[in-house]
């Protein structure tokens, strides 16, 4: 500025001085071509000052309004290229949707502001790339490249609870068959719409990322670095969160695990941003027990029944509705019954008669048949104390009288034997049996089988040792039988 300012007086002096020259010469043409030298002379050094210390610049307008003066346009292009270049991948290929002009200016007064408008640039300029948006709620949780990415994420997140074809809208229920004896609807809980937006580069996610977003509620990962004294539990707590997320959080670990000082585990606390609702209409067949119905029959003996009409299952169809989120169940209930077969029911008779205990003091033979092989009363030098009988057609031996089993099992030398008080001061012994069918405190009937005949304790072969007592005192039995 300095050197402008002295152009100019320098002009302007020689200009005053060829104006009084010519008016001391005045008529002469030598002193006007002398005038016109000089002011030529001055204004052509004046340009050449000029050019040599001005200095172009460019006013740099971004919709409408300047930011700034830089040296040279190609510097703006440039960056633009650059930002572009960086923020393009894969499909991604951002767009200027801010207006750059130029002005150009020479001046002597001015220096362009290259670096200073870069930076207001690098803040305020625009780029945009086409993008699917999805709202939680209302809410815009994130953006990917594209609505086909966008449906592939929501299709894995519904997959993973309910392995069902999904419609080409993400927002709407589906119905699907996963059995024959199922239907499942799959439903996110929370209100979702996708959104075809233009947005900045840097907000669009990758699938993976976005997929984690909506899984976890995050994408920072909190890692613990365990220190003595750590265990599962106490580091959940700490967190708060359960021993089942560090789990899953960390698949090389189990509950059994030993952790290592110095060891890293990832506790993020899984928040999911969408919850999946499935709905399962689920039908099963239930088999249906059968009613037991029992009735009396006062001509059996108490403790004796039978069967008198079999009983048989029924079936049923039975429709439940399972409701479960994010794979956990939280409602289950009937919602249909259909009876396929009624059940029927097993009748059952059973005796009301009471057997008295209480004998006749009238015996009857007690076995099928056979004969006497030896009688009561002496033999070998001692008293037999019964009858043997043996040559039977069928070798159960029955209850001689009424009464009340008092002892049934080994006795000594009678070896397997049954005791019959008939509570008239009688009693009846049957001894070496092979088996015993009743036991002590049976009520039995007069003609009721209390076992098998054989040949066990003091015996030489098969048959039935057999008395009769009163009072304590053995009799001969042959003085008792009836008919």
């Amino acid at each position: 500025m300095e050197k402008l300012n002295k152009a100019k007086d320098w002009i302007q002096k020689s200009w005053n001085q060829g104006i009084t020259f010519a008016k001391q010469n005045k008529g002469k043409t030598t002193a006007v071509a002398v005038v016109a030298s000089l002011f030529i002379t001055g204004t052509a050094l004046a340009n050449h000052y000029y050019n040599a210390n001005s200095t172009t610049l460019y006013h740099v307008y971004l919709n409408g309004q300047e930011i700034g003066t830089v040296d040279n346009p190609n510097r703006v292009y440039g960056f633009i290229q650059k930002e572009i270049d960086e923020q393009t991948h894969d499909t991604v290929k951002p767009k200027l949707k801010s207006e750059i002009q130029f002005k150009e200016e020479t001046s002597l007064k001015e220096e362009p502001k290259t670096e200073e408008t870069m930076k207001i640039l690098q803040n305020k300029i625009e780029l945009k790339v086409a993008a699917q948006s999805i709202q939680i709620n209302g809410k815009v949780v994130g953006y990917v490249s594209n609505q086909q990415e966008m449906n592939s994420i929501l299709d894995e997140i519904k997959k993973k609870y309910g392995p069902l074809p999904l419609p080409t809208d993400k927002s709407k229920t589906v119905t699907a068959a996963s059995a024959p004896d199922s239907t499942v609807t799959v439903q996110f809980k929370e209100e979702v719409q996708t959104k075809a937006e233009e947005v900045s580069p840097k907000k669009v996610l990758t699938g993976d990322q976005l997929k984690t977003l909506i899984e976890k509620g995050t994408l920072q990962q909190l890692v613990h670095t365990v220190k003595e004294g750590d265990c599962l539990g106490c580091i959940a707590q700490q967190y708060g969160i359960s021993k089942k997320d560090i789990i899953r959080n960390n698949p090389e670990i189990t509950e059994d695990t030993l952790l290592q000082l110095g060891q890293t585990l990832n506790v993020t606390a899984a928040k999911p941003l969408l919850t999946v609702k499935t709905i399962e209409k689920k039908q099963q067949d239930i088999v249906l027990d059968y009613a037991i119905e029992v009735k009396t029959n006062d001509t059996m003996y108490r403790g004796d029944s039978k069967v008198i009409q079999p009983g048989k299952e029924g079936l049923k169809k039975v429709t439940y509705q399972i409701v479960k989120e994010n794979g956990v169940e939280t409602e289950k209930k009937v919602i249909n019954e259909q009876i396929l077969e009624e059940p029927v029911s097993k009748i059952i008779e059973k005796g009301t008669k009471v057997k008295p205990d209480r004998g006749s003091g009238s015996f009857s033979w007690p076995t099928y048949g056979g004969s006497i092989t030896s009688g009561y009363g002496a033999r070998w030098g001692r008293t037999h104390k019964g009858l043997d009988i043996s040559g039977v057609s069928n070798r159960t031996i029955k209850a001689a009288d009424n009464g009340r089993v008092v002892s049934a099992g080994w006795k000594g030398n009678y070896g397997n034997c049954v005791i019959v008080d008939h509570g008239n001061g009688y009693r009846t012994l049957y001894g070496h049996m092979s088996s015993i069918s009743v036991s002590a405190g049976d009520v039995v009937e007069q003609g009721e089988k209390l076992g098998i005949m054989g040949s066990t304790g003091d015996s030489t072969g098969v048959h039935l040792h057999f008395e009769i007592l009163k009072n304590g005192a053995n009799k001969n039995p042959m003085s008792f039988f009836r008919g």
